[in-house]
């Protein structure tokens, strides 16, 4: 959920050098038009920001349900009909001694009462359990318990994930360049639209290959609605802005996971959580009146009487004067030809060959240490599942919040080294406390340090991202870093498979790539924020807001 990056609309063209400077000033004009008739930021601003921020809840509620919906419980082998009164650690201590898998063949004529007097025979011969049930004490309903998907199917439920992960991981790279192509607007409301149908859809699916499917394509869909959402949002601002508005779009992911961890409290049926969190997301559609186009995009495909439109009701809302002379401005940033496609191939020449391959690094390792806290809260079994879920949420509010002055003021490189190593250390430590203190609140306390410090992280790295590529192939860029991100989202799943090699393993895991990953970042060359920088580079992303420290290598 972190594309600010996609809306460079207006690329140099190469091939020519007497085109080049027109072409250049382009990004500059186009700019002035709708900065200086609208403003930077004024009230319509802060309303579409708020109301493109909504957008980021119904994908986030979808993402973080199956901590709640896939949560291994404890099972075991059911008890027979005829044994019914036997209580279930008793029925468990005698017919399952080793694992629910496999069940005791029980001998003729067996009671309740011979098992509890310890006076039933005992047979060495086992049979495979064919049903089971579920301990509901803590989380109710969920897809293990409907699709018995334990023992020998016990794999399918990373399945499950894997493919909604794959999902996002192709809605990342994919959705991001349907937005350029067909606009953000419609695209946004169109895989909106899309998603509501898709949650309804999977509350109905009776067997597990319908709902994997099911998955698969809210992976995709959902990502594709948070990038549509981003990219218009920092597009109807300007300055410093852009960043302020690109974080905001954060806000809601802790509030999101709160409302998850809430509702599931209510609703421990994991269809009936399902239907409740898709239901806010179906009123989003009625937004389609009120959210506008990108004017900045309109104006790069020639549209300007569309955009024209847009700009001078952003301009009487924010109670600014219209100039006389806004139809010339607009024909003026009217760009002339298209701009030259980016090629592949230049992500791997010249000095962006080493930024390409360090990125690579540094989003898949972030990736891992961010996701893989945050979707195996239940493999951490610290206490009831949803208070810790709560508590984890609620750190990232003021990290998130930090990341705006550390953007602004801090730069980038240092940050996120620091909040990336802070996070390997925070992951060390817990599993030493483990071993040392039996205490969960200690381990809490030190996954509060590692989550505030990579949910910074996560939201620092793509806007640096977008910094470290030329115009020409940013886009193609921060593409190029989500496939990495992809990759890391599909081992999510089996990382705690790790487990059975060592219990300590996957938090070591964590902490190692999160280390890794923050060093990487040292070996990428400086951005810095318009804020230091003398005169603004036009070739920077979001409409200017950054300048690259040696965009002239490429």
């Amino acid at each position: 959920m972190r594309k600010c990056f996609k809306m460079s609309l207006f690329k140099i063209i190469p091939s020519q050098k007497h085109k080049e400077k027109s072409q250049a000033a382009a990004p500059e004009d186009e700019a002035d038009v709708v900065s200086s008739v609208i403003g930077d930021y004024g009230r319509w601003q802060l309303l579409m920001t708020f109301l493109l921020a909504m957008f980021s809840f119904p994908c986030t509620f979808h993402i973080y349900l199956p901590t709640f919906t896939v949560k291994s419980t404890k099972f075991w082998c059911r008890l027979p009909d005829n044994l019914a009164g036997l209580p279930i650690q008793d029925w468990i201590n005698y017919s399952q001694p080793v694992d629910a898998c496999y069940v005791r063949v029980l001998p003729d004529g067996i009671t309740a009462e011979s098992i509890l007097n310890h006076t039933a025979p005992i047979l060495d011969s086992f049979q495979k359990c064919q049903q089971w049930d579920f301990d509901r004490s803590e989380i109710g309903d969920t897809i293990i318990s409907e699709w018995n998907l334990v023992c020998d199917r016990s794999g399918l439920t990373n399945l499950a994930e894997v493919v909604f992960l794959i999902g996002v991981g192709f809605g990342g790279v994919i959705g991001g360049w349907i937005s350029d192509k067909f606009g953000r607007k419609r695209i946004l409301m169109g895989m909106l639209c899309l998603q509501c149908t898709l949650a309804i859809l999977s509350l109905f699916v009776r067997s597990y290959v319908h709902y994997i499917i099911v998955r698969l394509i809210m992976g995709f869909v959902s990502v594709s609605v948070v990038y549509a959402a981003f990219v218009l949002s920092v597009e109807l601002v300007s300055g410093k802005w852009v960043t302020i508005a690109g974080v905001c779009n954060f806000f809601p992911l802790p509030l999101a996971y709160i409302i998850v961890s809430l509702l599931s409290l209510l609703l421990p049926n994991w269809r009936d959580l399902q239907l409740a969190l898709s239901l806010p997301g179906c009123l989003l559609l009625i937004l389609w009146f009120v959210l506008p186009e990108s004017p900045r995009w309109l104006i790069g495909r020639g549209r300007t009487q569309e955009a024209k439109e847009i700009i001078v009701k952003a301009a009487k809302f924010n109670r600014r004067e219209i100039p006389e002379e806004l139809d010339k401005m607009l024909m003026m940033s009217k760009p002339e030809t298209e701009a030259e496609q980016p090629s592949v191939l230049m992500l791997f020449k010249g000095v962006l060959l080493m930024r390409t391959f360090c990125l690579f690094l540094a989003w898949f390792s972030m990736t891992i240490a961010y996701y893989g806290l945050l979707l195996n809260i239940g493999n951490l079994n610290l206490g009831n599942l949803h208070v810790t879920s709560i508590i984890l949420a609620v750190v990232e509010i003021p990290a998130i919040a930090v990341s705006i002055p550390i953007l602004l003021k801090a730069g980038r490189k240092i940050p996120i080294f620091i909040s990336m190593l802070v996070c390997g250390l925070a992951c060390v430590a817990s599993e030493l406390f483990s071993m040392s203190f039996d205490d969960d609140w200690i381990l809490i306390a030190c996954l509060m340090v590692g989550k505030f410090a990579i949910g910074s992280t996560n939201m620092m790295m793509p806007i640096f991202t977008a910094e470290l590529y030329p115009t020409l192939i940013r886009n193609l860029g921060v593409g190029a870093s989500q496939v990495s991100a992809g990759l890391a989202l599909i081992c999510i799943p089996y990382l705690w498979e790790l487990t059975a090699l060592n219990e300590h393993l996957p938090m070591v895991t964590i902490a190692a790539l999160s280390a890794v990953g923050g060093g990487i970042v040292l070996l990428l060359p400086n951005t810095t924020s318009i804020n230091d920088s003398k005169k603004p580079n036009n070739s920077s992303p979001c409409n200017g807001a950054f300048t690259i420290s040696d965009d002239k290598v490429h």
